[in-house]
């Protein structure tokens, strides 16, 4: 199929202090960008709901060569297609207005049943979707350096109905807003989030308890979000 692309301006609410786009609003463009394209081919929300499924995220990969200035205009592009029997992969890319990449993700979705919350095979829908198996961002997050003196730091927080996105559970972003968040400023590597690795694990709801820990050596830091007994999601971030 082909690409569906987007311009968009940086509003001041997408950005922090540094007037630079703040890495969570990139991650709420992947889904925006998800949603529209989805649903001009019929396969977005409406239709994922006409039968009685929905689209969850798997996991997400995000690189970040250069965040866009607050009032700058970007382009996003995005295609999907058929990653594995039981998921899609779609890829977006943003670019200045030189056409030069300032991000890029790989996201993995499944379709869940609405009732059973069980994985919904791709073939049993009335998905066509191409092969889509390769990733932009070509690089495998590196290991953790062994050679680094490794600090932990721990946070508990209560998930609330702002964190509650349409399909009814946490906002995927959620997760690298309460990384970040929580994460202690004396122990944060220098620089800027370059690169993220998200694993969802188990949904989350509001008012429940996610117990965080943080463990950082040299320019990795490994997020394990936790409820009850149950891993929520992990996250690792590349610091640059």
């Amino acid at each position: 199929m082909e690409d569906f692309t987007l311009t968009h301006k940086i509003a001041s609410y997408e950005c922090s202090a540094d007037l630079l786009l703040k890495p969570e609003c990139f991650l709420h463009m992947c889904q925006e960008m998800a949603e529209s394209h989805a649903g001009t081919l019929d396969f977005g929300y409406d239709w994922a709901i006409r039968s009685g499924i929905i689209w969850v995220e798997i996991s997400a990969d995000f690189e970040f060569i250069r965040r866009p200035r607050w009032k700058e205009t970007v382009t996003l592009r995005t295609n999907t297609g058929k990653a594995t029997p039981l998921q899609a992969h779609r890829f977006v890319e943003m670019k200045d207005a030189e056409g030069n990449i300032l991000a890029k993700a790989d996201l993995y979705w499944a379709l869940i049943d609405v009732k059973t919350r069980r994985l919904v095979p791709l073939k049993r829908t009335t998905l066509n979707l191409d092969d889509l198996s390769e990733s932009i961002i070509s690089q495998s997050m590196p290991e953790m350096p062994s050679d680094a003196t490794e600090q932990n730091a721990s946070a508990t927080l209560t998930t609330t109905r702002r964190d509650i996105d349409f399909n009814g559970h946490i906002n995927n972003s959620a997760y690298l807003i309460w990384v970040l968040d929580t994460l202690p400023q004396a122990i944060t590597p220098a620089g800027e989030p370059s690169r993220i690795h998200i694993a969802f694990k188990h949904e989350s709801h509001a008012q429940q308890q996610i117990h965080i820990t943080h463990t950082v050596k040299g320019n990795r830091s490994s997020h394990t979000l936790t409820s009850g007994e149950e891993t929520r999601a992990l996250v690792d971030i590349l610091w640059a």
